[in-house]
């Protein structure tokens, strides 16, 4: 079937399902004429259309869609052909195709791009309410800038066709990504922080993307960035009075109920007001959210029945089993897509921006949930490994004693001796060397190799740091940190912690000690200068040893004490004028101070 043949096809169609019966045989009957075959072709469209309308198929069908499903499969042929000049793009292959129409793969010859071009289909360019629809995403997506929304370069048209050209996204949908296995928890959650933020841009914009769906979101195979799609039902919505949020929303109707039968958005994504025709808001795109993540999770979606009408049932009256009773899954993950996919949009999310803060809350959690288990013991002595080590202990201990025994003798021996001209005693000095390792994050990936420091830079949003800390005599030692924030100090434990040096301030001589040991420690999200206080004393310290209690992935490190923050404030302020010696290398920095204790404050300075 040629092109010209399935235009007149869908042209009769479209006429005849908007009359009546009889009107509809004396019409089909005059456009056809004597051609047997087309009058069978447009036939089996109409009875296509009468069948899903006696099912009450959302008052119509979707016989338009499927319409090329039912007839010749030559009958929708690639509209342009690889190598083809169409205006100023060479095309190169042919990348699917659509309800719109095709998309290929082309050259851009003005600048030299590859891109994604969206060429309208012949047959329904004459199709006003689809062109509308058509011009309106790439009017909607081409004013959203943003890196997890796909950039729009041009709209316009060629050789007499409509086309968008886009950025080419060389990757893979979510919903392939998900075909036949089951995401890792930090996976699931990036994956939705990256759609949340495409949302939070187009809601700051008022824009409700209401198609939300594995389809619409793509997967970048090269650094995996989300770049959320196809923005066609994207509706520009103005802020609602809560009184009329139930009331029915005459444009939501015409565009959720288009003929002839076109569904508006996929059922099993939907809102339950979008479901409803009610008048919708960005609260509809929360909801799609949480259906995706739940599907991510669990593997299943969540509200999907035999046809169309019981999955809306399922939508408007059901709730979905509980994550915990399919998976392992935190409980505040649980809580994140629960309420995202409350009935009622006032018991949702009230905005991306807000299910963002929770995500990202329950991502820093899991990543210290990780670093927690890295750094558990891995290796479990035999109970010959032990005694060994018993026995290496005692004959070291006697040398010890044998040692001690012959220096004291030694002593004696020198002082009976001397009778004048004693050198004056050497005063105790502490020694420590610090370095900052440095590690580049891009989208919550490491990004370029980490690089070492001696000392201090002004550190991007995005660095992560990790503190190494050796000195040649063995002391208790205390990191902590100070925000930038004005007003009062708090304090947050960084070592001694449960997962490093097993808890314990102690630290042997000529030891490196990695802090984190195996992760990164991030920056105050408010700009300015954050101090790391090291404080290294030949003494236990009885203001300092408190801190530990507070070294707990649930608060963060975060000291909330006020009377212990006083003490270690003091403690600070007291010996603020004793300022250690520092030797700045190319790598490393040294500090030396006089007597039993060593204070200093590495600052930091971040935007």
């Amino acid at each position: 079937m040629t092109p010209d043949r399935w235009q007149k096809i869908s042209r009769i169609f479209k006429s005849a399902i908007l009359l009546d019966n009889e009107a509809r045989a004396a019409y089909v009957e005059s456009q056809c004429g004597r051609d047997e075959s087309l009058r069978v072709e447009v036939e089996k469209l109409i009875e296509s259309h009468g069948k899903a309308d006696a099912d009450s198929f959302m008052n119509g069908v979707a016989a338009e869609a499927v319409a090329p499903l039912l007839t010749d499969s030559e009958a929708r042929p690639e509209i342009l052909n690889k190598g083809q000049r169409f205006g100023s793009y060479i095309i190169l292959d042919s990348l699917g195709s659509g309800g719109m129409g095709e998309v290929y793969l082309a050259r851009d010859t003005r600048l030299d791009r590859t891109v994604a071009l969206k060429v309208l289909s012949p047959d329904i360019s004459e199709d006003k309410r689809r062109m509308q629809r058509f011009r309106q995403e790439a009017k909607v997506a081409s004013s959203l800038n943003q890196p997890n929304i796909l950039t729009v370069f041009e709209f316009g048209e060629a050789d007499g066709l409509t086309f968008i050209a886009t950025e080419f996204i060389d990757g893979e949908t979510l919903r392939e990504h998900l075909h036949g296995k089951r995401l890792g928890l930090g996976e699931i959650v990036d994956i939705s922080l990256q759609v949340l933020a495409a949302l939070d841009a187009a809601h700051e914009a008022r824009i409700v993307h209401r198609d939300i769906k594995p389809e619409n979101v793509m997967l970048r195979r090269r650094d995996h960035v989300v770049k959320v799609l196809d923005f066609g039902l994207a509706k520009i919505t103005e802020h609602k009075s809560p009184s009329a949020e139930h009331d029915s929303d005459p444009e939501a109707i015409t565009q959720f109920r288009t003929a002839p039968g076109i569904i508006m958005g996929t059922i099993n994504y939907m809102s339950p007001e979008q479901a409803q025709a009610h008048k919708i808001d960005e609260r509809t795109d929360i909801w799609s959210t949480g259906v995706i993540m739940y599907e991510m999770i669990t593997g299943k979606i969540p509200f999907s029945g035999s046809t169309t009408s019981h999955t809306i049932v399922q939508i408007l009256e059901k709730y979905p089993v509980p994550l915990t009773k399919l998976v392992e899954a935190p409980a505040e993950l649980e809580r994140i897509v629960m309420k995202a996919l409350a009935k009622k949009p006032n018991d949702r999310f009230q905005t991306a921006k807000d299910m963002l803060g929770d995500l990202r809350s329950l991502q820093k959690r899991v990543e210290l949930d990780a670093e927690l288990k890295q750094t558990l013991p891995l290796i479990t002595r035999t109970q010959d490994d032990l005694w060994r080590q018993k026995k290496r202990v005692l004959v070291f201990a006697l040398l010890g004693m044998l040692l001690v025994t012959a220096a004291i003798f030694a002593v004696n021996i020198w002082r009976s001796s001397r009778v004048s001209n004693i050198p004056p005693v050497t005063p105790a000095q502490r020694t420590l060397t610090y370095w900052i390792t440095v590690q580049k994050f891009k989208n919550n990936n490491p990004y370029q190799d980490p690089f070492t420091l001696a000392g201090e830079i002004n550190f991007e949003a995005d660095y992560r740091i990790r503190v190494n800390v050796r000195s040649p005599q063995p002391g208790y030692l205390y990191i902590l940190n100070e925000g930038p924030a004005s007003g009062t100090p708090e304090y947050n434990v960084v070592f001694p912690t449960s997962t490093a040096n097993n808890g314990a301030s102690l630290v042997p001589a000529s030891e490196t000690i990695l802090i984190p040991k195996t992760s990164w420690l991030r920056f105050d999200t408010q700009q300015g200068i954050e101090k790391l206080w090291l404080v290294f004393s030949e003494d236990v310290l009885a203001e300092l040893e408190p801190v530990k209690q507070f070294a707990s992935i649930e608060t963060g490190g975060l000291i909330t004490d006020p009377a212990l923050n006083k003490s270690i404030k003091d403690l600070l302020d007291k010996h603020s004028s004793n300022k250690p010696e520092v030797e700045k290398g190319e790598s490393l920095t040294t500090l030396k101070a006089g007597g039993k204790l060593l204070i200093y404050a590495v600052k930091l300075e971040h935007h």
